[in-house]
């Protein structure tokens, strides 16, 4: 079976369904015959225009696969039936026609046709819309009419009422693939002339094989549009579909043993068909033994102790690569090449640099990793891709720095960087100081240094700026936004792109309150060094 997962309520059907059918209940004879009256007067109609939408899951597995089938017919009261069945599923769509005694379709020999009965191809129709279910084959039996005139009736049946309709429930099964109906139940909505309107059928089936089983629920909805009215079956032009010799079957098998790898998710069926029941499913990848082919383009396969049936295109001779889809963010280990498919061969699309990141899709069984580059779909060997992020180096080997000296005591100087990375923190007991006289805070300096920081080692500080005695100290004012205030302490971010932390214990408030944070003030203080201060710094008045 296919990847697509169930949702609660298929669940809670399957669940439930073997209790609902468990509950006896009697035939009102009256509700039979007009059930029966129902079905068989589609017989009578001139045409059919049905839609059928079939969904299959495996409760083993909470995977699911569907078939759509559209039919029209006409010429049903006559001998001129005219039909066009197009059936739908994950494996392949195949339109087939009927027309003058002719059952017209295509096999892997071409566009063909052969002589089949009315009777042969109405049975066929009836595979499909489970129209001719009498209740001959239920167990339950009711009904329930609306105001406008239509009818429900709901119905159920169990293996042994169901008898060999089973067959036609269970589409190309054989007695050795063990493949038994559980439980069935379902409704059918007329309208008020008692043509049929809706049929929707809820069946549980499990497959056994020898130790182990898996049981299935298969919810059929089939929407019937004809009304009584005229149904307009326009077919296409046939005359280019070959006549198949009388004594040749349309359907051959060729006998082939060997072992064959499933590309894709696919579907195992009872036989060679469409419409054939599922019997359970291969995962791509998956090695099948496989022991012929037909001539209508299925593999037929050993599967568990029986024989089933897969579509020829999801299987290779080789063991294709499968990509199981995904995503994250990974990082390269080392440089490494970003190609165009799963393989050292495949084209370079471009470089993955040393702890670069890159969105992945998926992953492949041979080692790859599917990428996004550059809007297209690229290949990583895996082995040179982390989910980790790699520790950055910041080792720093004769580095140079500059900045404005925020603290400085021996052995030991803080600046704040002219990079905009914040402050730095240098030891200095070992450098060679290049000063004008000696350090101050507000200083702008030129550290040289090695290490990988908190603190760095110093090798050489350069400071140009002196300080005379005596040099009388000059106002100087800022303005910014208060950051932090507590007690005596004030922190400012300032307009000029400094932070700055002041003393306002002994400073004058010239304005209606305290400052609050987030606030905007201006900071007057007295300085020597032209105001390069950022810490500890004595304020003399605070306004705004």
């Amino acid at each position: 079976m296919r990847k697509k997962r169930m949702t609660g309520f298929f669940m809670a059907a399957l669940l439930s369904l073997a209790g609902a059918v468990s509950v006896p209940a009697a035939f009102e004879p009256s509700t039979e015959t007009s059930y029966n009256m129902a079905v068989q007067s589609q017989d009578a109609l001139d045409g059919l225009d049905v839609t059928v939408k079939e969904r299959t899951v495996s409760a083993m597995t909470n995977l699911f696969a569907e078939k759509d089938v559209e039919l029209k017919v006409s010429g049903i009261k006559g001998s001129s039936l005219k039909a066009d069945m197009r059936v739908t599923t994950e494996e392949s769509s195949i339109e087939s026609y009927y027309r003058d005694g002719y059952y017209y379709t295509t096999t892997s020999e071409g566009n063909i046709k052969k002589q089949m009965e009315r009777s042969e191809m109405w049975e066929k129709i009836n595979s499909h819309i489970y129209l001719d279910m009498t209740s001959n084959y239920l167990k339950m039996l009711c009904s329930e009419t609306a105001g406008d005139g239509t009818v429900t009736y709901r119905f159920a049946a169990t293996p042994e009422t169901l008898g060999d309709y089973s067959r036609k429930l269970l589409g190309g099964s054989s007695r050795d693939q063990g493949v038994v109906i559980d439980s069935l139940q379902g409704t059918m909505k007329t309208d008020k002339e008692g043509h049929v309107l809706e049929r929707d059928i809820d069946m549980i089936y499990t497959v056994t094989s020898g130790d182990s089983s898996e049981t299935f629920l298969s919810n059929i909805e089939a929407d019937f549009r004809q009304g009584g009215e005229m149904v307009n079956v326009a077919l296409p032009v046939l005359s280019g579909y070959k006549e198949l010799e009388p004594e040749k079957p349309a359907e051959t098998i060729t006998p082939l043993v060997r072992t064959v790898y499933v590309t894709a998710d696919v579907n195992v069926r009872a036989s060679g068909d469409l419409g054939a029941v599922i019997l359970g499913g291969f995962s791509a990848g998956s090695g099948v033994t496989q022991t012929g082919y037909t001539s209508g383009g299925w593999i037929q396969v050993q599967y568990k102790e029986a024989t089933g049936y897969i579509w020829g295109e999801y299987v290779s001779e080789t063991k294709p690569v499968i990509t199981i889809s995904g995503s994250g963010t990974m990082y390269a280990v080392a440089d490494v090449n970003i190609r165009s498919r799963y393989g050292s061969d495949g084209e370079i699309l471009g470089v993955l640099a040393k702890g670069q990141s890159i969105d992945i899709t998926g992953t492949t069984d041979n080692g790859w990793v599917r990428v996004k580059y550059l809007g297209h779909v690229g290949y990583i060997f895996g082995d040179y891709l982390s989910w980790s992020e790699p520790v950055t180096q910041n080792y720093v080997e004769n580095g140079r720095i500059s900045g404005v000296v925020t603290e400085a005591s021996y052995g030991s100087l803080t600046i704040q960087r002219d990079d905009g990375q914040g402050i730095a923190l240098f030891n200095t007991v070992y450098a060679e100081l290049e000063l004008a006289d000696t350090i101050y805070t507000g200083d702008w300096v030129e550290i040289y240094y090695s290490g990988s920081g908190a603190p760095y080692t110093a090798s050489r500080v350069v400071d140009s700026i002196s300080h005379e005695d005596g040099e009388e100290p000059v106002a100087c004012t800022v303005d910014g936004v208060v950051a932090f205030i507590s007690g005596g302490k004030l922190e400012l971010s300032c307009s000029d792109g400094i932070y700055r932390i002041f003393d306002i214990s002994e400073a004058d408030i010239e304005r209606p309150a305290r400052p609050k944070e987030g606030e905007y003030v201006m900071v007057t203080w007295m300085s020597a060094t032209g105001g390069a201060e950022t810490r500890n710094i004595h304020a003399i008045r605070i306004m705004g």
